[in-house]
């Protein structure tokens, strides 16, 4: 028995006519046949498919739930932890341990059997302080490996733009409020305005080859008081301040040992010539300008302590500041904790 769907035209559900097409609606009945059959395939097809899926995940309100804790097994507050804190304990921490270590270390490697390798770094200090002595001086100088050439008249533009740049560095901490680049900017100038004013031209050779040696005592000193630098400050952030101090640990001992040990042996002062150089320094100041081993002795080991003292105290004051954090600094070093 035909059902009633075959009774009449699936297009337009005239009765069905025998032939092929559709005189109503020009339906081709095979055609439209063979569509409703895929039809109904494919919605039979989606029902099975609804009818085998797995049901949706539901998840318990209760799971949702805060869990109920026992106050008594809880502490009263957990402590909050305030990394900056942290990291400030941790610096000061550093600032105790490296600069005295530096200095120990710098002190062994240049005095022991290493004195000649150390030289060779230390060297540059030496010729730096030279011509920063003769630039402070406003004279021109361009230090070089083992000796500094220097000019024999003032540059007076020279100073100027040495006071210029000093200036600008003041009025830069005064728009800053770093009060430290500001004394530091403000006493540079002073120190070059004596220097260029104050100190006559035929004496500012002394001072210049004074300062080869004194360069030594008074940047080395200057280097491994950079270690205390501004956390986030370009020595800090860059990591520079780790080399700075041991340079300048190096270079301060391997200048004020020489004059120490000259105290009680002459011999160790280096008189000499250097080929293709010169007389030394202390040559050049004992024979060219009358000074005496004594005097000479003296004053260097005078500025030596004088520098190291200051660097004690300035040491000292940093600490003092963190003194709050100083306790938990203390406690976390490994050889006062017991670990």
């Amino acid at each position: 028995m035909r059902s009633t769907s075959a009774l009449t035209c699936p297009g337009c559900q005239a009765p069905r006519v025998q032939g092929a097409e559709c005189p109503r609606c020009g339906i081709i009945y095979a055609r439209a046949e063979a569509r409703a059959a895929r039809k109904a395939e494919e919605e039979r097809a989606q029902r099975e498919a609804a009818e085998q899926a797995p049901a949706p995940f539901e998840v318990d309100p209760a799971w949702l739930a805060p869990p109920e804790l026992r106050s008594e097994v809880l502490p009263p507050s957990t402590p909050s932890i305030d990394a900056s804190e942290e990291d400030a304990v941790h610096e000061l921490r550093l600032r105790l341990v490296v600069v005295p270590l530096a200095l120990l270390v710098g002190y062994l490697v240049a005095t022991g059997s290493a004195r000649f390798i150390v030289r060779l770094l230390t060297m540059y200090v030496h010729e730096v302080g030279h011509a920063v002595t003769a630039w402070l001086c406003g004279i021109p100088a361009i230090p070089a490996p083992w000796v500094t050439p220097t000019g024999s008249e003032r540059w007076y533009s020279l100073a100027a733009m040495l006071a210029g740049a000093l200036g600008f560095w003041a009025w830069r901490g005064w728009k800053l409020r770093r009060w430290d680049w500001l004394a530091w900017s403000v006493g540079l100038l002073v120190v070059q305005a004596f220097c260029t004013l104050g100190i006559p031209l035929w004496r500012t050779e002394v001072f210049i080859i004074f300062g080869g040696d004194a360069g030594m005592l008074i940047l080395g000193t200057l280097l491994v008081a950079s270690f205390h630098a501004r956390p986030g400050g370009h020595l800090h952030a860059r990591g520079l301040r780790w080399g700075f101090v041991f340079i300048g640990a190096l270079a301060f001992w391997d200048g004020f040992h020489t004059w120490w040990r000259a105290r009680t042996d002459a011999e160790e002062i280096p008189f000499g010539r250097m080929e293709g150089v010169g007389l030394s320094d202390p040559s050049r100041l004992v024979e060219d300008h009358g000074w005496s081993e004594g005097d000479l002795i003296r004053r260097y080991v005078t500025l030596g302590i004088a520098c190291l003292a200051a660097l004690a105290v300035f040491h000292g004051l940093q600490l003092w500041k963190e003194r709050a954090r100083l306790g938990a600094a203390l406690r976390a070093l490994p050889f006062l904790n017991g670990r």
